[in-house]
């Protein structure tokens, strides 16, 4: 666990795989005057354009024609395609691209809005994007091709490296186990061949496959692209070793030459598959190569142990020999497996520690660290068991060593095949201001006003007349004004503009600077109709500078903290001191284990106890700390002023808001005693005593992100920016202090 929370601590920048949309033009959720003339998607890794398609949907779903064919730039990452003459309208963008370098096929959908009015509301249309490689298919299908090649080279190493020198002392001349390496090397053909099968099953389906390089290519579809020419290379080098395997079988012979030839092609499968991978597309082939060397050092430790297991079968008497050297090959192998993996995360965590604990990739990758940790504890024990030639208590622990190895190579596979947490699109929050609808009767006439944005600077007025009785629009309109009517302090005079008629009777507009200060204006609106006296009606306009979209960390999709563990968090005590607990019981299990067993003290039973309760405290204290780490807010975050001012208006949006969103777990007084803890057994401090010890921008945050790992949910999506605001405001009139300076403690369910 604090091998986990190092790695995401000392992450550099961030590096994202699978093909994700990074950036578009038209926007998602924008509006634009008129229809754009092109179409600009930026994706983080470079697509295949063979196998990439791009749809433009109108508002009733169907396809627009004349959407012309993505071209690619230079770095096969940014598409355009022209677009049609667009009527106003809302119109979807749906994409489907492949990853030219780990062949992931991701799809994704947005809106934009085409008004020249700029008087329509946003797009309600949801941007959304998946990754239609990642199924439990192709992720097992995966597991088995990594396993099994894994297991290939482990095979070949033990013989090479323990077995054969063992045999040698006990005077043994057996041939290498060269059915069990064809074996493992056909099932790790197949697993490739069935992963590529079942990733490219979108393409098939939505007729892009490309065609093969010869008949039967299992990598055809994805046409010659990096990850299809490194899965070609490594399903040449799987192969290869299959047929070496069936060589030496029928040869019947244990040739180091031979033994060499084959580790060598289960080399160039292990390259092929990292250079398939994420370490590849985040990091190139440099980190495609740390990749690799973890691979190998995996196989050089766990992998060995299927050679091991063989050996025990075949030749019983030269297995405690064979077992002190891959010990000691183990011991030298397990450092490489953990520094080549912390080299690489970092690629495809993001950000921090949130990486871990807030995304399902982030919890996998927990998951492969603590099995990992479990292996070398258990490779431990087995070094001294060996050391002291208890060979009869060490072969089940190396059952349970290979074992906890199998497992994280599952989760190494859900790894591969699943989107990184790096690769998590932002959520972008938005100001809260739209356009302003005004209605009222004006004599005989209906009239609708609307502001595209009531702030200062050029702006859109759109003005209807319609009949209060029909709902027509009024045909006899001859002129309508618009009377802007500044606040009283800002000493400016008023200004009368006259708009302008559209297409559609009864519909006039116009665009201009005429709200130039901040501040409660009046806006008045004179129709004047033929023969009639004119009608004027006043509405208050209240101008504000819109906050600007800001973006904040993609949604927790992590499992969050087991209740029994999140129980724990309240027993220990905070800071340092936590870390006693488990030191202690560390000193005393190594006590134990130089106490020599005496009749009628259970010894065994308390070293494993004592065991097992240190591990426990460790991680108690390392899962409070991780959390805490991935929750705490960015120092930018931290020192943001509240822009909005704690007036009468804000701090009642504000209680609203809280009542609406926060009493049903916080509870109405703020003591934490709402129906929803209360449901999931949550114990929630109060925020007379959280909100203090927090700046304005630290609870800003934590109402925009939430709480990862406790349940609380994230609500920059649901509450604009303003929102939030108005809701800092009320927290901080009814249970905090203005003056607070510390960050929002997040180490509590």
């Amino acid at each position: 666990m604090a091998l986990a929370l190092w790695t995401g601590l000392g992450a550099p920048a961030p590096a994202r795989a699978h093909a994700e949309l990074l950036a578009s033009d038209p926007a998602a959720n924008s509006t634009l005057p008129e229809g754009p003339e092109r179409l600009i998607l930026t994706f983080t890794e470079a697509i295949d354009p063979g196998t990439s398609r791009v749809r433009l949907l109108d508002a009733r779903g169907s396809v627009v024609g004349g959407v012309g064919q993505p071209r690619l730039d230079e770095s096969g990452t940014i598409a355009t395609a022209t677009l049609p003459a667009l009527e106003p309208g809302v119109y979807t963008v749906d994409y489907q691209v492949t990853s030219a370098v780990d062949g992931h096929i991701t799809s994704g959908i947005f809106a934009f809005l085409v008004d020249p009015t700029g008087t329509q509301p946003a797009p309600a249309v949801s941007s959304e994007t998946d990754s239609l490689s990642a199924t439990p298919e192709s992720t097992a299908a995966r597991w088995v091709g990594l396993a099994a090649t894994l297991a290939l080279a482990g095979i070949v190493l033990f013989w090479l490296v323990s077995g054969r020198p063992a045999l040698a002392t006990a005077g043994r001349d057996l041939a290498a186990p060269w059915t069990a390496i064809a074996l493992a090397g056909l099932v790790a053909t197949a697993g490739m061949v069935a992963y590529l099968a079942l990733a490219a099953r979108p393409l098939v389906d939505a007729g892009q496959a490309r065609p093969g390089w010869f008949p039967l290519d299992p990598a055809g579809p994805f046409g010659s692209t990096q990850f299809a020419n490194a899965m070609r290379l490594a399903l040449l080098g799987a192969g290869a070793a299959t047929l070496l395997g069936l060589a030496g079988r029928l040869r019947r012979q244990a040739d180091a030459a031979w033994l060499v030839a084959t580790l060598a092609a289960t080399v160039v499968a292990l390259a092929g598959t990292s250079a398939a991978g994420h370490a590849a597309a985040g990091g190139g082939m440099l980190f495609a190569a740390l990749d690799l060397l973890h691979l190998l050092g995996v196989a050089t430790w766990l992998g060995t142990l299927v050679g091991l297991l063989l050996l025990v079968v075949r030749a019983r008497d030269a297995c405690a020999a064979a077992l002190r050297r891959h010990s000691r090959v183990a011991m030298a192998a397990a450092p490489v497996v953990v520094i080549s993996g912390v080299a690489n995360s970092p690629l495809v965590l993001g950000d921090t520690a949130r990486g871990l604990v807030a995304s399902e990739y982030g919890n996998l990758l927990l998951a492969k660290v603590l099995l990992f940790a479990a292996a070398i504890g258990i490779g431990a024990a087995n070094y001294f068991l060996v050391r002291r030639d208890a060979l009869r208590l060490a072969l089940p622990l190396v059952g349970m060593e290979l074992g906890a190895g199998a497992l994280a190579v599952v989760a190494a596979a859900g790894l591969v095949t699943g989107q990184p947490a790096a690769g998590r699109a932002p959520v972008v929050t938005s100001s809260g201001m739209g356009a302003t609808h005004l209605y009222a009767t004006a004599g005989d006439s209906a009239v609708h006003a609307a502001v595209n944005l009531p702030a200062p600077g050029e702006q859109r007025y759109q003005v209807s007349v319609t009949d209060p009785g029909t709902g027509e629009y009024r045909t006899d309109v001859q002129r309508v004004f618009l009377v802007f009517q500044p606040p009283a302090a800002a000493e400016l005079a008023d200004e009368r503009v006259q708009l302008e008629p559209s297409a559609t009777p009864g519909l006039w507009g116009a665009s201009g600077a005429y709200t130039a200060v901040v501040g409660e204006w009046r806006l008045e609106v004179v129709v004047r109709r033929r023969g009639e006296l004119d009608e004027t009606v006043s509405f208050p306009l209240e101008v504000n500078v819109p906050l600007p979209p800001q973006q904040v960390p993609p949604p927790d999709t992590g499992i969050g903290v087991p209740l029994p563990l999140a129980a724990l968090w309240t027993i220990l005590p905070a800071g340092w001191p936590a870390w006693i607990p488990a030191i202690g019981l560390l000193a005393l299990a190594a006590a134990l284990f130089r106490m020599p067993a005496c009749a009628g003290v259970p010894v065994r039973v308390l070293r494993i106890g004592v065991v097992l309760l240190a591990v426990l405290a460790g991680v108690t204290v390392a899962s409070r700390d991780l959390v805490a780490a991935a929750n705490a807010p960015p120092a930018a975050a931290m020192a943001t002023a509240n822009p909005v001012e704690p007036t009468a208006e804000s701090l009642a949006s504000g209680r609203r808001l809280y009542q609406a969103n926060c009493s049903s777990c916080h509870g109405p007084e703020g003591t934490g005693d709402g129906p929803t803890a209360a449901e999931r057994q949550m114990r929630l401090r109060p925020l007379s005593e959280l909100v203090p010890a927090a700046t304005d921008g630290a609870l800003a945050y934590r109402i925009a992100v939430g709480t990862t790992g406790t349940g609380m949910p994230p609500f920059g999506a649901t509450l604009s920016e303003n929102d939030r605001w108005d809701l800092v405001n009320y927290l901080r009139a009814e249970w905090g202090d203005a003056g607070a300076t510390g960050s929002l403690r997040t180490d509590e369910p």
